[in-house]
C-alpha cells in the first residue's frame, strides 16, 4: 500500500503541474487517471469504471482564462480511491467525487495564488542576469507547491488503508445507498447538457436529436455513431468546399484613388501566396525550432492568477532568444519583453503565436524595424482569438468526442477506452500544435490572418461539432440510466408506465432530465445549485417511487 500511495501521490502532483502539458493535460481527465490509479492500486477494472462513471459529469467542463469550475484532478483521483478503498460499486465514485471537487476548487486557488510569487523571484533573477534562474523558477516551486497541496493529501488518503472507508460505506442504510444510484444515473446529464449547451448553435441542435434517436431506435453503439457522424460532417464540409470552389472569381465594387468605381476581380486561388522567408545572417536552426516548440507544452507549470502563462512563455522564448543574441546583457534585455501577461491556449491552435514571436524576433534580432512593443502587440492581440478557437477545438471538441467514446467503451469493461482516448487525443495534439508553430513562424503574422479571414476555421469547427452533437445525444440515450418503476392499475391487471413511455419513444426520461439541464444551464443557473437539484430529485425520487436506477 506504500508503494501505491506513492505512486498516486505522484499522479496527483503531475496532474496539477503541468510541466509538459499535452500528457499532463491527460492528467486532468478521470477516465486517464481513474485507470491510473485502479492499476496503481491493484484494481485496475475497478479505477476504470470509477473514472469514466466520473468523466461522464465533466464531459462539460471547460477551464479557460484562468478559471476552474470544477477540479476534475482531485474529483478523479481521489473519488476513485475513495470507491476503491470502500469496496463500493464503482457507479458511487460520482458521490465521492463531488465533494473532493469542491474541495479542489480552494487547492486550485491557493496554488495559483502562490505561484506568482515565483515570478517576481524570476524578475529580480533576470535583473541579475541569472538566465537559468526564469527556467528553473518556472519548474521547480510551482512542482512543490503541487506537491504539498495535491500529493500529500493523495498519499495520506491511500496510505490510511480501506478499513475506515469500507466501515463508513457499511454504516450507510442499503436504502440510502440505492438513492445515490439514482443520483448518478442522473448526474452524466449534467455534463452532457454542458456540452449541448457549449456546442449548441440553433442551426446544429437537430444533429443532437439525431444521434439520440439513432441510438434508441437502431441500438447502435457510441463507436458506431462517431463514425456515421464524422462520415457525415466529412461530405457537408467537402459540399462546403464545392461551393466556394463554384463560385470562382468573385467580382467585387471599390473605391480607386481618383475616385472612380473600379471592378476588382479576387480569386479563391492561393497561388502566389507563399511567403518567401528572408535570407538572415543570425537565423534559428531547425533544432531550436523544435525545442521551442516542445517548450509551448510548458507553458502552464507555473500558472498563476497575477500574469498566468508570462513566465512559461519567457522560459520558451529563451531557446532561440540565446541562439540569436551573443551576449547575456542582450539576452536579458530581449527576454524581459516576453514577462508581461500573457494567457491563451497553447497547445492545438495556440503554438501559432510562440511561432510568429520566433519570425519576429529572428527579424529584430537582424536589424529589421521590429520593437519590442510591436512583438508584444502582435501577441497581445493574438492570444485572444487564438484562445477562443483553440479551447474551442480541444476542450469543446476534441476532448468530449474522444473521451466520449473511451468511457463508452470503458464502461463497456474494454481497456481501450481509456488507452485509445489517451493515444489519439496525444497524437492530435502533438501533430496540430507542431503544424500551427511552423506555420506561425514560417508565414509570420499573416498567417493567423490568412486562416481567420478564408472561413476554415468556423467550417472545420461546424464539421466537428455535428460530430460532437450526435456523440452527445447517443450518450443521452446511453449514460443517463434512470427510469420510472410506477405502475397504474386497470381492473385485474397493472401497467408499468415505462413500457407506455417506450412505446410512444424509447428514453424519453433521460432526454427530458437532459433538456431540462440544459434549460437551466441556458438561463445562467449556477451548477452548483443544479448539482444541489439532481440530488434532491434523484434521493426524493427514489424514495416516492417515481425514479430507478437502470443498473
Amino acid at each position: 500500500m506504500f508503494l501505491s500511495a506513492i505512486l498516486v501521490a505522484l499522479l496527483a502532483t503531475m496532474g496539477q503541474w503541468w510541466f509538459f502539458g499535452p500528457v499532463t493535460k491527460c492528467l486532468v481527465y478521470p477516465l486517464t487517471t481513474g485507470t491510473l490509479v485502479g492499476l496503481f492500486m491493484g484494481d485496475p477494472m475497478t479505477g476504470m469504471l470509477a473514472g469514466a462513471n466520473i468523466q461522464l459529469i465533466y464531459l462539460g467542463w471547460i477551464s479557460a482564462g484562468g478559471t476552474m469550475p470544477s477540479n476534475t484532478i482531485v474529483a478523479g483521483i481521489f473519488g476513485t480511491v475513495m470507491t476503491i478503498l470502500s469496496g463500493t460499486d464503482p457507479t458511487m465514485a460520482v458521490t465521492f467525487a463531488i465533494p473532493f471537487s469542491m474541495f479542489g476548487l480552494l487547492l486550485n486557488q491557493v496554488y495559483m495564488t502562490v505561484n506568482a510569487a515565483w515570478i517576481h523571484q524570476a524578475d529580480k533573477m533576470l535583473d541579475k542576469g541569472n538566465l537559468r534562474g526564469v527556467r528553473f523558477m518556472n519548474f521547480v516551486p510551482s512542482f512543490c507547491m503541487a506537491f504539498l497541496l495535491y500529493g500529500i493529501p493523495a498519499f495520506l488518503l491511500v496510505v490510511s488503508g480501506s478499513g475506515w472507508a469500507q466501515g463508513l460505506i457499511d454504516s450507510v442504510p442499503e436504502s440510502v445507498i440505492s438513492a445515490l444510484q439514482v443520483v448518478g444515473g442522473i448526474m452524466p446529464a449534467l455534463g452532457i447538457a454542458m456540452l449541448l449547451n457549449y456546442l449548441g448553435k440553433k442551426k446544429l441542435i437537430p444533429w443532437f436529436f439525431g444521434g439520440f434517436f439513432l441510438t434508441v431506435y437502431s441500438g447502435l453503439g457510441l463507436t458506431a455513431i462517431s463514425i456515421f457522424s464524422a462520415i457525415v460532417a466529412i461530405i457537408l464540409y467537402l459540399n462546403g468546399n464545392k461551393e466556394e470552389i463554384k463560385a470562382g472569381v468573385k467580382k467585387v465594387r471599390r473605391l480607386s484613388l481618383n475616385k472612380n468605381v473600379e471592378t476588382v476581380e479576387l480569386s479563391n486561388s492561393t497561388e502566389g501566396t507563399t511567403k518567401e522567408l528572408p535570407e538572415y545572417t543570425r537565423k534559428l536552426s531547425k533544432k531550436t525550432l523544435v525545442k521551442t516548440w516542445l517548450w509551448t507544452t510548458s507553458t502552464e507549470s507555473c500558472y498563476n492568477y497575477e500574469r498566468l502563462q508570462a513566465l512559461g512563455a519567457a522560459n520558451l522564448m529563451l531557446t532561440p532568444i540565446r541562439e540569436l543574441y551573443d551576449t547575456n546583457e542582450k539576452r536579458v534585455e530581449e527576454l524581459k519583453k516576453y514577462m508581461v501577461f500573457y494567457n491563451s491556449e497553447v497547445f492545438t491552435v495556440g503554438p501559432i503565436i510562440n511561432g510568429i514571436a520566433c519570425s519576429m524576433e529572428e527579424a529584430r534580432a537582424n536589424g529589421e524595424n521590429v520593437s519590442a512593443e510591436d512583438i508584444n502587440a502582435v501577441r497581445t492581440g493574438l492570444m485572444g482569438p487564438v484562445a477562443g478557437i483553440g479551447d474551442t477545438i480541444m476542450q469543446g471538441i476534441l476532448f468530449p468526442i474522444l473521451f466520449g467514446i473511451g468511457c463508452s467503451m470503458a464502461l463497456d469493461k474494454s481497456f481501450l477506452g481509456p488507452i485509445l482516448s489517451f493515444v489519439v487525443f496525444e497524437a492530435l495534439i502533438f501533430g496540430c500544435g507542431y503544424f500551427m508553430f511552423m506555420t506561425g513562424y514560417k508565414q509570420g503574422k499573416s498567417s493567423l490572418l490568412k486562416i481567420l479571414k478564408n472561413g476554415t476555421i468556423d467550417r472545420i469547427i461546424n464539421s466537428f461539432s455535428i460530430v460532437g452533437l450526435m456523440v452527445v445525444g447517443s450518450m443521452a440515450a446511453t449514460r443517463v440510466t434512470i427510469n420510472t418503476p410506477l405502475a397504474f392499475s386497470i381492473g385485474e391487471g397493472s401497467t408499468a408506465i415505462q413500457s407506455v413511455l417506450d412505446s410512444l419513444a424509447p428514453g424519453l426520461i433521460p432526454l427530458g432530465i437532459t433538456l431540462l439541464v440544459w434549460w437551466m444551464l441556458r438561463k445562467k443557473v449556477n451548477t452548483v445549485w443544479i448539482i444541489v437539484a439532481i440530488f434532491l430529485v434523484g434521493i426524493l425520487g427514489y424514495y416516492t417511487g417515481i425514479l430507478g436506477y437502470v443498473g
